[in-house]
């Protein structure tokens, strides 16, 4: 008698393939910076590393920055928003950008950083949308013209608290 298993060739089983999602940003950065809670202090010293300056704004809270002659993928201005605690509210990256494969690339990135938009299209790196990201910060693309802008939006910017102490330095800085 011949067990039924000696010399039986073993079914084959399909190998299973895994398929791996795609890994989105769960926040906005902005030139590598986190974007949520980003403090005045922080940012303003990346730029400074990066080789930008401010020029003069005649706003409060607001810094103007250029991206210097080329930009970045086309867009050469920044404009800065800070709330009155001296963390980032609001950021915008804009400029008239002529190139469509810059255009194209500037929308592609996004995307393929941050997944598909919550709201809005983009195709071909072209179109109108937002991502709504899990930490509470928000970008913003518009780029169905040669008028491309970028913002990244912090929702719930960070904000002192009271500690129920007194700063007496911030006191006497105030009545000077």
């Amino acid at each position: 008698m011949a067990s039924s298993h000696v010399g039986a060739e073993e079914p084959e089983t399909p190998e299973v393939i895994a398929e791996t999602q795609p890994s989105y940003a769960k926040g906005a950065e902005l030139f590598g910076v986190e974007f949520n809670d980003l403090s005045k202090t922080k940012f303003e010293d990346h730029l400074t590393k990066m080789g930008l300056e401010p020029y003069p704004s005649y706003r409060a809270g607001v810094a103007n920055y250029s991206l210097g002659a080329t930009g970045i993928l086309g867009i050469k201005e920044l404009t800065v928003v800070y709330n009155r605690y001296e963390f980032v509210e609001h950021a915008t990256m804009s400029g008239v950008v002529e190139s469509p494969e810059l255009r194209a690339k500037l929308g592609n990135l996004l995307e393929s950083k941050y997944g598909p938009p919550s709201i809005g299209f983009v195709r071909n790196g072209y179109g109108r949308a937002r991502w709504m990201l899990r930490d509470g910060t928000e970008i913003e693309l518009h780029n169905t013209t040669f008028d491309v802008s970028v913002s990244y939006i912090d929702r719930v910017p960070k904000r002192v608290t009271a500690s129920g102490r007194i700063d007496v330095e911030a006191l006497l800085r105030r009545s000077q």
